[in-house]
Order: C-alpha cells, then structure tokens, then sequence
C-alpha cells in the first residue's frame, strides 16, 4: 500500500507556498504576478501628465505672467510720457501768450477786435455781411403744409 505521503512531497524552501484565496475573492491563479506595494499602474499612467501639467503651470506663473505685467507698464508708461510731452508743449504756448498779453498793443488789439472797444474819441461802424437770399419752397406736396412761416 503506497502511503499518502508518497504522493505529496514536502515543499522545497526555495519555492513560495501557494496563497489560498480570501473569502470572497478571486484566487491570482499560478502564473499571475505578484502584486506591488505601492500605486497601481493607471494613477502612475496619469501621474507624470499631472506633474507635467503643474510644472508647466508653475513656470507660466513664474515667467510668462510677469511678463505680461512688465510689457503692460512699459506700454502705459510709454503713453504716459507722450502725453507729458504734449502737456510741456501746450504749456510753453500758454507762457507765451500769457508773455504777450502783458504788453499793452496785444491787449488794445483784443479789446478791439473781440469786444468792439474804441479809444475816446474814436468812432466806430460796424460793417454787416449782405442779407442771404430767403428759403424758396415749391408749392407742392409736403410743403404746401409749411404754409406762410417761410416765405415763398
């Protein structure tokens, strides 16, 4: 009579003992790899585009944002100093007229001229233009409405 352990030999050392199944699960098979500590392969896929995406994102922080910032001032400040070069200007012409006003024959001319002011003794005669023709309107549809207020 062959005995019972004649047909099961004692494992090796070398060889790991198979693992039984818990309750409920799937047993990984003979030939199913051994399962790794750490994270599994589809959040490692994603992972690395994740990083990439944050780096790319930190150095668009870093160097493109300011730069914008910077190139805005440049601008502004370029306007800026266009409209200081006008304001110098429009201020020189006023001290010079305000430097002209201070004589007495600029003064005299605008009185003249802008006010009708004459010296004592002066007479003056104001010259008017020629009257302008009157407004001609057609007797007919729809300005026959218009009736006298303009003449015809």
């Amino acid at each position: 009579m062959a005995r019972r352990s004649d047909r099961r030999t004692a494992p090796d050392a070398d060889e790991p003992r198979p693992r039984r199944a818990a309750a409920g699960g799937r047993s990984r098979g003979r030939h199913a790899a051994p399962r790794r500590s750490g994270l599994s392969r589809g959040v490692r896929r994603l992972l690395a585009p994740a990083v990439l995406a944050v780096v790319t994102l930190g150095v668009l922080m870093v160097g493109a944002f300011p730069t914008r910032t910077l190139l805005d001032q440049r601008r502004t400040a370029s306007q800026a100093e266009a409209r200081l070069e006008e304001l110098e200007a429009a201020n020189a012409a006023a001290r010079e007229q305000a430097e002209a006003l201070r004589t007495d024959a600029v003064v005299e001319q605008i009185a003249r001229s802008e006010f009708g002011l004459a010296k004592p003794g002066e007479e003056l005669y104001h010259v008017l233009p020629p009257p302008q023709d009157p407004v001609r309107v057609p007797d007919a549809w729809p300005f026959n409405a218009l009736g006298a207020t303009i003449e015809r």
